[in-house]
Parts: C-alpha cells; structure tokens; sequence
C-alpha cells in the first residue's frame, strides 16, 4: 500500500511543496471553527456565530477563483506573497477589533478581506502535482496524498481552535492562523522547479475555466457538498454546548475529518479502472444518504461515531472530484478550475452555517441536523444530473 505513495514523492522537490502547502492550509480548519467559538462566547448564541462564520467562507469561495486566475496568468511567486499580505491585514483589524469589545457589525469587513485574500492552497498544490507528473498514472495517488492532507488539517485545525478559543485568549486563534498562513507562503514561494509555468506576456486571455462543459453543474455540487460540511460542524458545535460539552466539540469536528482522512488514505493506496465520472457518481449518491445518521444520535459520543462514520464519505468524493476537474478544463486554467470546486464548497459552507445557526438557537441541534441531510440529499441529485449531462457525448475520462 505505501509503495503506491512512496512513488509520487520520489519526485524531486514534491515533499517540500506539500509540507509548505500544509503549513499554509492549517488555518482552513481553524478559522471557521474559531470564529464560532470566538463569537458565540462573547454572545451566548449561534447565530451571528454561523454567519460570520460562513461571511468568512463566502468571501474565501469568492476571492479563490479571482485569485486563482490571476495564478494562472501571472505565476503562483507573484501572487503567494500581496495576497497573504491582505489576509493577515484582515485578521489583525478583526483581532484588534475583538479585543476592543466593538460592536458585531464592525467584524463583518475585516472578515471578508481576510477571506477573500486566503489563496486556495490545495489549487496550488494540486496544479503542481499536475505540472511534475502530467501523464502519469501516479496523479491519482496524488490528488490522494492532497485529500489525506486536507483530511489532517480538518482534523488539527478544529483542535487546535477549541483549545486556543476555550482555553487561552480566543483572539490567539487568529494569530495563530494568520502566522501559519504567512509562513506557509513565505517556504512555497521559492519554490520554482515544481511551479507551473504562467501564460507567456502577451498571449491571449483563455475563457473562464467555468465555461468548461459540466463544471457549472459540478459547482453546484460543490455547494451542496460544502453545506453538508459547514450545517455537519456548526451543528455539532451547538450539539456539544447545549449538552454541557462545549470542549468535545474539536473532538466531534475531528472525528468528522479521521473519518474522510482514512477513507482518503485508502482510496488513494490503489489505481482505480473505472472511470472518474462514474466513480463520482456512486460516491456522491453514497455520501449524500451518509448524514442520516446524526438524526439519530443521543448523545455527544454516539455522535462523534456517526460524524466518524459520515466522514468516510468525504475524501473519496472529493478526490474524484479534483480528478474530473483535470479532464474538463484546459491545462492554462487549471488553477482556476481548482479553485472553482473550492469555491462551490465555500459558498455552501457559507450557506449551511447561516442556516443552521438560527435552526440550532430555537429548536435545538437535532432539528438542524436536517439541513445536513438537504444538503446531502441534494448533492446526490445534482452529482445525477451532472452525470447524464456529460456521459453520452464525453469522452471516457479515465484515471491512469
């Protein structure tokens, strides 16, 4: 199994990208999660909580894709460094701005620069993976190895928010994130062997990596996936608080992630025959009736096997995701492609935690789990539209 994986970091340069890539791709896990804790600490309820919190995720979801053509065009060492810079600028005017006991509304602008400058780290990563083994059957392994890293910071990133929220100042959430962020940014830059090349100065402007046959429709399942995502954790925050376990939340939120992280590592150890489209397809269908379960757990506990158990759905829907993308969109717009799929995912992050956080504050987290389960069940019907709209005219998009 580990022989699969030995393979792609025997690449010169490809374990010195991915471990900037995970330093810089920490704080994703942190920062919704902190800001909830942060917020429904000074306040005593969710509802502001979950919607700066998805404020945060929907402007992220809207600068990926901006950022992310301005990658392709210009080169990622051009871009990692003035973007970093605005987003730790955010963090520190809202750090600032906590500290300082200011009204609610005054978080809101602070939020959203900080998420709209945060590249898509994991577009970055994964373009360079494209770049160093275009053509290889290896890719597949690595967009693997990207998942099982995104996988650990889902699972880090909400520990390491409880304890700095519940336990030391909550404002340290935000200079710890920004840090990371910074500090990521500051060991990928340097790295050019591995960095795809940008378009040459003065070739013409390709069309948005949008426009690609299917990946409106693949955005759109993007966004009922990161609903799931965003009305799972906030939900699972609100279940352990009014069950007297506020502390258990990082500990539910991170069985949610080992959950994806070891179906991830798994998915990843073998090269699969079938192809990306139909494999989506069955993922999609499996994870969208996977968050049934939260319906019908009693207590913080049995919740954190179910959260455990709907987690092994995630990584292998995404990997095959990240993978159909690769056929859709021209190699030039690839980063943009990427970062469309984040954005969907942000968006309905952004979406499920507004949703939730009232639900949660007037019937309790039970009830909001419902949003959870809309959110999967529309993820399985769009991943069926998506896959009658592309299978009789595509050709075969196979994995190598």
């Amino acid at each position: 199994m580990l022989d699969t994986y030995r393979a792609v970091f025997r690449v010169p340069g490809s374990a010195a990208f991915c471990a900037a890539g995970f330093v810089m791709r920490l704080p994703y896990a942190i920062y919704p999660v902190g800001l909830v804790l942060i917020v429904s600490a000074q306040t005593g309820r969710y509802t502001f909580a979950g919607a700066l919190a998805g404020i945060y995720v929907a402007a992220n979801g809207v600068g990926n894709p901006v950022l992310a053509r301005l990658v392709d065009r210009l080169g990622q060492h051009r871009v990692l460094l003035p973007a970093t810079a605005a987003h730790v600028l955010g963090l520190l005017v809202l750090g600032v701005l906590i500290k300082t006991d200011s009204p609610l509304w005054t978080y809101v602008p602070p939020t959203m620069l900080a998420g709209f400058a945060y590249l898509a780290v994991g577009s970055l990563t994964r373009t360079r993976w494209s770049f160093v083994l275009a053509g290889r059957p290896e890719l597949s392994t690595a967009y693997s190895v990207e998942s099982t890293i995104d996988e650990v910071v889902f699972t880090l990133g909400p520990l390491i928010a409880t304890v700095l929220a519940t336990q030391a100042d909550p404002v340290l959430v935000l200079v710890v994130g920004g840090a990371l962020v910074a500090a990521g940014a500051l060991l990928l830059r340097p790295q050019r062997a591995t960095e795809p090349p940008a378009h040459e100065a003065g070739a013409p402007r390709g069309a948005s990596a949008l426009l690609a046959r299917g990946m409106v429709l693949l955005t759109l399942t993007a966004v009922a996936m990161g609903a799931i995502f965003a009305s799972a954790e906030v939900t699972m925050v609100a279940f352990a608080g009014q069950h007297g376990d506020r502390v258990a939340s990082g500990i539910l939120l991170a069985c949610f992630a080992a959950g994806s992280g070891v179906a991830g590592f798994g998915y990843g150890a073998r090269h699969w025959s079938g192809t990306v489209l139909v494999r989506f397809r069955l993922q999609a269908l499996i994870f969208g009736a996977l968050p049934l379960l939260f319906l019908i757990a009693p207590n913080v506990p049995v919740l954190a096997v179910c959260a455990f158990v709907v987690g092994l759905g995630i990584a292998p829907t995404l990997i095959t995701a990240f993978g159909l993308i690769e056929q859709l969109v021209a190699s030039s717009a690839l980063a943009e492609g990427l970062a469309w799929l984040t954005t969907g995912l942000s968006i309905g992050y952004g979406a499920g935690s507004s949703l939730v956080g009232p639900i949660a504050d007037a019937h309790g987290a039970r009830l909001a789990f419902t949003v959870t389960v809309g959110a999967g069940l529309a993820m399985a019907a769009l991943a069926l539209v998506l896959y009658r709209r592309l299978s009789p005219a595509s050709e075969p998009v196979t994995v190598g």
